[in-house]
């Protein structure tokens, strides 16, 4: 047996040598939908595990079924001012809120909007993010003032309070854990800050850049992602323990071509990165590892005028699959690229990695070890070194370990 698996690698290696490979997309387009025949602009979506809300310009609203988006319903619009961000309650409902202090809620039974009351407190303002924090029992409203009010509805209005030791830069984006109780805050040029289970504001710092958008992991990661201007992505580890500390590491990838705009959620450990140029980067918030998954000129190459549109968010239909929505209602499907050489898919699991470390195409990665965290990492680090990018958040915090041990 010790003489044949050498064999077999070579064998492995040989059948790839004959796989064509696209860029480092591990996926493709097969699809698209739009969803208005009319122009329309969209500054933001979210998801649940059932549908996507959509909300933009104008007052417009799309409820997007997840595995249909063909189906997607533009609502009745009750506002001509524009939407800027919408959160999902964990119960199904949403809150939007936009321009001129506008705050709408979404009712997912009978998929219409309507005015929220008690929000006097921001009706002049413009508001940029909300966020249900992690029981659903307030509503976090920030505005580009860089004020934020914690906000609930009530059976006679609602009750609505502005929380202390927020500072002056526009609030980018807000996000809460779904089982840590807290919440992380992005600004434009005040840094990151977290929101604790007592309403309480407390500034972590990441000053250094202009932050665009972020991601809390979901269940036990207690891990959120933000990603910023200069191809920053900044990682903040949570603890709400009564001794615990919530720390931010801020990281430049400064080989990156692409600058980072957005982030969603996919799955329990996978977020995807919007880029600019158009295309998504795979992110495991428990690992700090990232790769290739939608390079921007192969989306280029199957839906070229799509592309030159922004990418707002995207969301899942299973670990692998999804739809990924530009600013224009233009929506594309991604699914995994076969390979259809049946060496690689049948042989011995041990030899494909050794193919992978021969070879290190990105396309073998994604499909082969999409669900092998350790192996992910390994890659990972030799991709790194490979092309001179800097090591991994993680990677840092573990050398320096290892010199203060020293």
């Amino acid at each position: 047996m010790g003489r044949g698996r050498p064999g077999v690698i070579l064998v492995l290696f040989l059948a790839f040598l004959v796989v064509p490979v696209h860029a480092e997309s591990v996926v493709k387009s097969d699809e698209s939908v739009t969803l208005s025949d009319e122009s329309i602009f969209l500054n933001a979506l979210d998801s649940n595990h059932i549908e996507s809300l959509a909300v933009g310009e104008e007052g417009v609203v799309f409820s997007i079924p997840n595995d249909s988006p063909q189906e997607a319903i533009q609502l009745e619009s009750i506002t001509d001012q524009n939407l800027n961000a919408v959160d999902f309650h964990p119960a199904g409902n949403a809150f939007i809120v936009g321009d001129l202090g506008r705050v709408l809620r979404y009712d997912y039974q009978d998929q219409r909007l309507s005015n929220v009351s008690g929000t006097s407190l921001v009706e002049i303002s413009t508001l940029t993010s909300v966020a249900w924090n992690t029981n659903g029992a307030w509503a976090y409203i920030a505005a580009d003032s860089g004020r934020i009010w914690r906000f609930r509805s009530l059976v006679d209005g609602g009750e609505m309070y502005a929380l202390e030791n927020t500072r002056e830069s526009p609030v980018k984006g807000i996000d809460c854990h779904s089982v840590v109780r807290l919440c992380v805050v992005i600004t434009e040029s005040d840094g990151i800050a977290i929101i604790d289970a007592e309403h309480e504001v407390t500034w972590l710092g990441g000053t250094a850049t202009i932050w665009n958008d972020v991601e809390c992991a979901s269940d036990n990661i207690a891990v959120c992602v933000a990603v910023g201007a200069n191809r920053y992505i900044g990682t903040i580890r949570l603890d709400d323990s009564s001794n615990g500390e919530t720390i931010l590491d801020a990281e430049m990838l400064s080989e990156l071509e692409s600058e980072l705009s957005s982030i969603c959620g996919h799955s329990e450990d996978r977020m995807m990165i919007g880029t600019t140029p158009y295309g998504l980067i795979d992110f495991r918030p428990s690992s700090e590892d990232a790769f290739p998954w939608y390079e921007h000129s192969d989306a280029a190459d199957q839906q070229l005028e799509i592309t030159t549109s922004p990418v707002v968010c995207s969301w899942s239909t299973s670990e692998a699959t999804g739809w990924l929505l530009n600013s224009r209602g233009e929506a594309i499907s991604f699914v995994p690229i076969e390979i259809e050489n049946p060496l690689l898919t049948s042989l011995a699991g041990y030899a494909l990695a050794v193919v992978v470390v021969i070879s290190v195409p990105g396309i073998v990665v994604g499909l082969i070890f999409m669900n092998s965290p350790k192996m992910q990492a390994a890659y990972s680090r030799w991709r790194r070194k490979r092309k001179g990018l800097e090591p991994s958040l993680k990677e840092k915090r573990e050398e320096r370990r290892k010199r203060d041990r020293s």
